[in-house]
């Protein structure tokens, strides 16, 4: 017998939303809805200013954007580009990445962070007082805030929500809001017992941030986890930050570290209870479990052989998003975060037309189907196999 794909997820998804951004980007099932999230170390061209306008509405510029085109002041370029993409699309919405716990040293806001702050502005060994670096190699270290100090949490509030402000962007891209809770740094740097007290905090920072920035920003964070094969029998993990904000990536939708046939159902639920609570959800999605910016072999490719994979292997994962998509769910995909990691492709699939969904999908097994106003799709997440028949081109 057929039945339902989905069914209620419990989980603080199902309280209420404190915040929803009047300012969110257009949603359309017209075609594709995609997400962009990349960096350029130089300054975008012409071209790729046309392409990212073209297609997409939704923007992210990464944390090294412009860092060879302005040294000092990196963020400038970021800025700029967000104006040039939003002059070539009006309707576009172009984030600024901000990280929730590690200073990258990219903009002039960050560089040289612990040296230029108290000790306990960052976070540092219980023991031995050292510097706890989420990076350390060679005269490339980075170091990572004390979210528990209220002072840092002042200085990251007004620094990034003000940024935001200053260079005309649209909202701020969250990044890692639950990386400080990672087994390494709580038994190292915080304390084991300091789980809730570092969600506080980044709720905190949400709220705060939020209030700054002002009711026609967005902010967007990283992320949802799903563990669903794991022994503990699996969470949706990240989900108890979603009332704060206006949505949530999921980074790892059938890649990295959750590429389970269930994973990718526990994401399909998350997502729909988040449209429920009137939230965004970015599926960020990869060619396959081992085609990423982390495969040296695959890096190693011409861009044209990679290229080349990305397209041939863009049906799975697009059919696996459509499966679940929701209103206000967008896909984002290539292999990695860089302007020339797949994303700025124009994929043929992209310019379809699709239309809005007949319904939710349908299942037996592990096989699901659905069907758009121009598209049936189809999954088999036991095989990795997915179709789509484009009705129209």
């Amino acid at each position: 017998m057929k039945t339902s794909l989905f069914c209620i997820l419990a989980s603080v998804l199902c309280g209420s939303s404190l915040y929803a951004s009047p300012n969110d980007p257009a949603f359309s099932w017209d075609t594709v809805p995609v997400y962009l999230h990349f960096g350029s170390s130089t300054r975008m061209t012409e071209q790729q200013i046309e392409l990212t306008a073209r297609l997409s509405n939704f923007i992210c510029l990464e944390k090294a954007h412009g860092t060879k085109s302005d040294r000092d002041h990196p963020e400038r370029v970021a800025g700029e580009d967000a104006l040039r993409i939003k002059k070539a699309n009006p309707n576009a919405k172009v984030l600024m990445y901000w990280n929730t716990l590690i200073a990258w040293p990219f903009t002039s806001y960050n560089r040289n962070f612990a040296e230029s702050h108290d000790a306990d502005w960052t976070l540092r060994d219980m023991n031995t007082g050292e510097l706890l670096y989420k990076v350390d190699r060679g005269s490339f270290k980075v170091s990572q805030y004390n979210l528990l100090n209220p002072e840092v949490r002042d200085w990251w509030v007004e620094t990034a929500g003000g940024a935001v402000k200053e260079f005309g962007f649209d909202g701020l891209f969250m990044d890692a809001v639950s990386q400080s809770k990672r087994p390494l740094w709580l038994k190292q740097g915080w304390g084991l017992d300091k789980e809730d007290e570092l969600d506080a905090a980044t709720i905190d920072l949400m709220k705060r941030t939020k209030d700054l920035m002002g009711p026609d920003k967005m902010l967007i964070y990283n992320g949802f986890r799903a563990h669903a094969a794991k022994a503990d029998g699996g969470a949706a993990a990240g989900t108890e930050f979603l009332p704060y904000t206006d949505g949530a990536q999921i980074e790892h939708f059938d890649g990295l570290s959750s590429t389970s046939k269930e994973d990718i159902v526990l994401y399909w639920k998350m997502a729909e209870e988040a449209a429920k609570a009137g939230k965004i959800v970015l599926y960020k999605a990869w060619p396959d479990h081992d085609i990423n910016w982390l495969n040296e072999e695959f890096m190693a490719k011409s861009a044209a052989e990679k290229e080349a994979i990305a397209r041939e292997k863009l049906t799975y994962p697009l059919a696996c998003y459509l499966i679940g998509a929701q209103e206000n769910s967008y896909f984002c995909y290539g292999w990695g975060y860089g302007i020339d990691d797949g994303q700025l492709v124009d994929y043929p699939e992209y310019g379809k037309k699709l239309g809005a969904p007949k319904g939710p999908a349908i299942s037996r097994g592990w096989k699901f189907k659905r069907e758009f106003k121009h598209a049936i799709v189809a999954v088999d997440l036991e095989t990795r196999e997915g179709r789509i028949q484009w009705l129209e081109k």
